[in-house]
């Protein structure tokens, strides 16, 4: 999901012989603040339970970084929160022409920090690195990511089915088209990699405006590949964005 915010005020001055726009700076620290409620279902085969997995987001723009905070709370057969995630985002090129888009492209890190219940917990410091790219053509978008998490000891994938003690490469695509007014619909690919295994999902994905402020999204991925020792069956998501 692409959420942007600015604020600007300015002063127009006219006359007969000229106009001219005057912007003030902006002092603002935080010019956004936003807050998003996602939840995940993650169906397993055979015996495995599924788990329902809720992630809270606070995020917010400050010094031209967003900046986000995540905690995630599972439930299964037995519930708890999980490892608390800080990360930011830079967007260093915004809205260049290229191959007939509007292209942006943004670096991406965090930190999972060790935190979480007992089996959901990360047990070190594990941080992660990444970038994404954005190419809107008006009707037709395409957002593209790509993070690689540094794993030094181990901590727990909702969708890996498990705990994991290596290092995970996670890949998500979207290619949204826009239906009508203030909805998308569209194509979701995710993926993740590690050293013996990983997971490929694909599933149809929709975006609404259900306000000035408010997105609300859903998307269901079927699994095409994995080798996992408990694999998905199907991987339900809905969330709402609100923004301040």
């Amino acid at each position: 999901m692409k959420t942007l915010s600015t604020f600007m005020t300015g002063l127009a001055v006219s006359g007969s012989a000229f106009a001219a726009d005057v912007v003030p700076a902006n002092t603002s620290v935080v010019d956004a603040l936003t807050l998003v409620e996602n939840v995940g279902v993650y169906a397993k085969k055979d015996s495995a339970s599924t788990v329902a997995a809720l992630n809270s987001t606070i995020a917010a723009e400050a010094f031209g970084i967003d900046w986000h905070f995540t905690v995630p709370v599972y439930v299964s057969d037995a519930s708890g929160y999980g490892a608390m995630e800080l990360g930011a985002s830079w967007k260093f090129v915004e809205g260049v022409e290229f191959l007939a888009s509007k292209t942006s492209l943004n670096l991406e890190g965090g930190l999972w920090l060790p935190t979480g219940s007992a089996g959901y917990e990360a047990t070190n410091l594990n941080p992660h690195v990444g970038f994404g790219i954005n190419m809107d053509w008006k009707d037709w978008n395409l957002n593209q990511t790509a993070d690689y998490r540094f794993v030094p000891g181990s901590m727990y994938d909702p969708l890996i089915g498990s705990r994991i003690s290596e290092d995970v490469v996670s890949l998500v695509t979207d290619i949204d088209y826009k239906w009508t007014t203030g909805l998308d619909v569209g194509l979701n690919l995710t993926q993740e990699y590690f050293d013996g295994g990983g997971v490929f999902l694909l599933g149809p994905s929709l975006e609404w405006d259900a306000a000035s402020s408010v997105k609300v999204n859903a998307g269901v991925g079927f699994p095409v590949w994995q080798e996992l020792a408990v694999e998905n069956s199907c991987v339900v998501n809905a969330g709402v964005t609100v923004k301040f």
